[in-house]
């Protein structure tokens, strides 16, 4: 295992830790496993494809802890407040607080936390922050000597990359760390966010500027695709080509012109920038004082103390998963779960 250099001549060991944004790897098992039922016709792929991916990611590296941080119910509130379009077209009601609900993958989510909590792996949840939040408070408040792996599918979290944070990209099964992630993307990984605030993000339904696509902002400043910039380089350069542009006798392109004007057809309007910056940059994440408290005590709780894999194996037979995972392999498929739960500490 890798040492930092010593300190005061005492060699510190550096730790590793998996988080896992839970919905992600959930929503990808739940939706992507349509034929996996047990004997009494209920599906149960996402919880399959949960313990599975989960297993595997701790079989291939030596992780110390793993968290599993939820979108809470109404998650997405605080940046609601912002913005009220945010994840408009989702069907979140957060005035009257009440969402669509699918009882299948609430009860197949309620499974799997059941899981992940006889595994000896911490769950955080928390009723108006989301996963994303969690994950990057944690990444910001990290041990100087504690090296980060985030599984999930959302690009937004790759502003997450550093020297010692990678992310493992659960639905291209692909490890994306500040050295690969140009063979996987068109920009510098540290631009992340700043791509995000200003074209918006479709998924979140947040507006950008209007006319404005990464692929037009990798073509006006190419820049973005080799080091870090920030917005007021981007803007600086903006208005450097059009004058340019009109120097030479060409038109401005539309595309400067609504950079520098911050056009949108957002209900941001001029304070696009400011306000898709609070929206998107997860070096300043959402959470409530009520939510630290809970990640606080999340990370320092021990391991609970009953957790010896009987109650998993009875509930392998009771949700029917000994249909799916085969008799012989058990032992061996709970074993990696068992040495987690031995280096915790």
């Amino acid at each position: 295992m890798p040492k930092l250099p010593p300190k005061n001549g005492v060699k510190i060991e550096r730790r590793s830790t998996l988080l896992i944004d839970g919905n992600a790897l959930f929503k990808r098992g739940y939706l992507g496993s349509h034929d996996a039922y047990n004997k009494e016709g209920v599906h149960i792929g996402g919880l399959y494809q949960f313990i599975t991916v989960t297993k595997r990611l701790i079989s291939e590296n030596v992780f110390h802890r793993v968290y599993v941080f939820w979108d809470g119910r109404f998650s997405g509130k605080l940046r609601y407040n912002i913005y009220k379009d945010y994840k408009s077209s989702r069907g979140k009601d957060y005035e009257n607080g009440t969402e669509p609900e699918d009882m299948s993958e609430l009860i197949q989510q309620y499974m799997v936390k059941e899981y992940l909590y006889h595994l000896s792996i911490r769950q955080l949840e928390d009723e108006v922050v989301e996963a994303d939040d969690f994950i990057a408070y944690y990444c910001i408040t990290k041990d100087s000597n504690e090296d980060i792996t985030i599984c999930t599918s959302d690009r937004d979290l790759c502003q997450l990359i550093s020297d010692d944070v990678r992310i493992y990209l659960c639905d291209k099964k692909l490890y994306v760390d500040n050295k690969t992630y140009n063979n996987v993307f068109n920009h510098y990984y540290k631009n992340v966010a700043l791509i995000k605030t200003i074209i918006g993000d479709y998924s979140d339904d947040i507006k950008g500027i209007k006319g404005v696509k990464e692929k037009t902002l990798l073509n006006l400043f190419p820049d973005i695709s080799k080091k870090e910039v920030s917005l007021h380089q981007i803007l600086t350069e903006a208005q450097k080509l059009k004058n340019d542009r009109i120097d030479s006798g060409k038109k401005s392109l539309k595309a400067l012109d609504n950079l520098l004007d911050s056009v949108t057809d957002g209900i941001q309007g001029k304070r696009l920038y400011e306000i898709n910056d609070e929206l998107v940059n997860l070096r300043k994440p959402k959470l409530t004082d009520h939510a630290i408290e809970n990640f606080i005590r999340t990370k320092t709780e021990p391991t609970p103390d009953d957790t010896d894999f009987k109650e998993v194996y009875q509930m392998v037979k009771r949700d029917g998963l000994d249909d799916l995972i085969r008799e012989y392999y058990m032992s061996d498929y709970f074993l990696q779960f068992k040495k987690l739960k031995d280096r915790d500490c």
